[in-house]
């Protein structure tokens, strides 16, 4: 609900971990930034990392989104090029930065890396496809992170690598 406690969190959440690696966060400028107590924060998600996992599978969720549109809309040899590069427009475009690039403190499966492996699988790949799905989200990372740092000929060089 707009303007709810908890939803000035999530906005103050995702800006800041969105910019920041997990550990430069600290609960108390996200509580400061949503105009709210720390202990709203605790109340609302009981920790940091859980905060920390409802902002990043709600990204989560609409990068794969995108990434299965995309996926639909082309011929199957194309999908795993349309997927990797709506992802990279999404991340870019919903502003989740480091949200999605940086290691998932949680410990978590990368979702990403499994739909990108699920992917590789329907093009007739299975045996390699859990590991190319982790090479792939890599590049995916590594381009997006080379864009956050101001390369603007990122998404080129991901789209050559593919």
């Amino acid at each position: 609900m707009p303007g709810s406690t908890r939803a000035k969190l999530i906005t103050a959440g995702i800006r800041q971990f969105s910019q920041y690696n997990y550990d430069e966060v600290d609960v108390d400028s996200v509580a400061a930034e949503a105009g709210v107590t720390t202990g709203s924060l605790y109340h609302h998600f009981q920790s940091k990392k859980a905060f920390y996992g409802v902002l990043r599978d709600d990204m989560t969720r609409r990068i794969l989104d995108r990434m299965e549109a995309a996926s639909e809309s082309v011929p199957p040899d194309q999908a795993i090029k349309a997927t990797l590069l709506a992802a990279y427009d999404g991340v870019l475009r919903i502003e989740a930065g480091k949200l999605l690039t940086n290691p998932d403190p949680r410990g978590e499966e990368d979702a990403i890396a499994h739909f990108l492996a699920s992917q590789v699988s329907l093009n007739g790949n299975a045996p390699v496809a859990a590991t190319l799905g982790v090479i792939l989200a890599a590049a995916l990372k590594a381009a997006l992170t080379q864009a956050l740092a101001g390369h603007a000929e990122a998404r080129e060089a991901l789209k050559a690598l593919l």
